[in-house]
């Protein structure tokens, strides 16, 4: 017993060496196997590229999504060579990166949510909006859940699906903690506006009403309020509205100033409703409500008072609308007094004053600058809403009267 024990002492030295010896072979035949991998990845990299040189994307996408197996770091690959085609108008070839790997069942959630986006910013590029508003709406919880809501946002607007867009811009309140309630108002404008048209009182009134909740007082739901209020026969209540207009937001008046003579026509006080617009003047003459007020105060009162009237507007607010306004009107004075001097030298500077208010009137927005002859709710130039300013731009002010 004693020399068994004795020979399996000496043996362990030599069973350890052997062990040893095995460790180290595995650990040689791990290395080139780890060489063998890293090379594979680099030749269907180099694959790949070259057949995207060669304008064989199929077969590129396919050796790239070997590297992406071979690597999981190389998703990022194809996240950018995807992008890279939708930047240059191949959004075919981005889809089908985009779509191998949202079908893919081995990417991380992130990754998943990634490629989900970028499809659906893809779809949108293609104009395919359903299948933007699908892939979008795929976008779970997390990085991209808030780029992912306002692409959405932005096609619901686009197309003016406004109880979508209403969902949308809640739902991104609660994820950017960020309120959304000025846009939120204007999509139930819209709907408001919508049921006008339709007549449907019962939705429009609904909608304005979730409007003022939204923004209490706001201009365009107190306008559309007193248009709902004229629709159900009630002028009387739609002046008082609208009076909210013109003391609280007087910049808009000349949105309605012509629905609210109207108004008060029909309740038989038009010289009341005629002197508010007059004192609304001293602060809003430089733009359409000046034009407004100078047409019924031409029908209501004649040009000789109306003259008296723009020279005060002249003295206290000078601008180039209303120094035309006061050559148009008196032209008209001298052609009832018959001074046929008079009429030529006023129709001369009248052609040349409204040349210029044409040219320079032009409403801009405050976010891009982009500059129209009619007022807007939201800028057609970058889709901003209320950012145009309710005041028409005229160039440069006049000092006073010259005629």
């Amino acid at each position: 017993m004693i020399q068994i024990e004795t020979a399996w002492l000496l043996l362990l030295p030599v069973l350890f060496g052997l062990g040893w010896l095995a460790s180290r072979w595995d650990l040689r035949l791990e290395s080139r196997m780890d060489e063998r991998e890293r090379m594979l990845q680099q030749r269907s990299t180099f694959k790949g590229l070259s057949l995207l040189l060669n304008e064989q994307p199929d077969q590129a996408i396919e050796a790239l999504v070997k590297v992406a197996q071979l690597d999981p770091e190389t998703v990022d690959l194809h996240f950018s060579l995807g992008n890279l085609f939708r930047r240059r108008g191949e959004t075919e070839r981005a889809i089908r990166i985009h779509q191998h790997l949202a079908g893919r069942d081995d990417l991380k959630p992130r990754d998943r949510d990634h490629a989900a986006y970028e499809l659906g910013r893809d779809f949108l590029r293609a104009g395919l909006l359903d299948r933007a508003e699908a892939s979008l709406n795929q976008v779970g919880e997390g990085k991209y859940s808030v780029p992912a809501k306002e692409s959405l946002l932005e096609m619901y607007q686009v197309e003016r699906d406004w109880k979508k867009a209403i969902v949308a811009a809640t739902e991104l309140e609660v994820l950017q903690d960020k309120s959304h309630q000025t846009e939120i108002a204007q999509f139930y404008c819209e709907l408001a506006q919508e049921a006008l048209r339709r007549k449907d009182m019962l939705d429009a009134e609904q909608s304005i009403d979730r409007a003022l909740q939204a923004v209490p007082a706001q201009a365009r739901a107190l306008i559309l309020q007193g248009d709902y209020l004229v629709a159900m026969d009630r002028p009387g209540q739609a002046i008082e509205v609208w009076s909210q207009v013109a003391e609280k937001h007087p910049a808009y008046m000349h949105l309605v100033a012509d629905r609210w003579m109207a108004a008060h026509a029909s309740v038989d006080k038009t010289d009341a409703g005629l002197d508010h617009l007059i004192t609304l003047l001293r602060t809003q003459s430089a733009g359409e409500l000046l034009d407004i007020v100078h047409k019924h105060m031409m029908l209501i009162r004649g040009p000789a008072a109306t003259e008296v009237m723009l020279v005060g507007v002249m003295q206290h607010t000078p601008s180039l609308t209303a120094l035309s306004k006061l050559a148009e009107t008196r032209l008209a004075l001298a052609e009832a007094n018959g001074s046929p001097e008079r009429v030529a030298d006023l129709q001369a500077t009248l052609g040349l004053l409204k040349q210029r208010t044409t040219t320079l009137a032009r409403y801009t927005c405050g976010n891009c600058g982009f500059r129209a002859r009619r007022f807007y709710w939201q800028c057609p130039g970058c889709n901003h809403w209320e950012a145009y300013s309710p005041r028409r731009s005229e160039g440069v002010a006049v000092s006073g009267p010259s005629m």
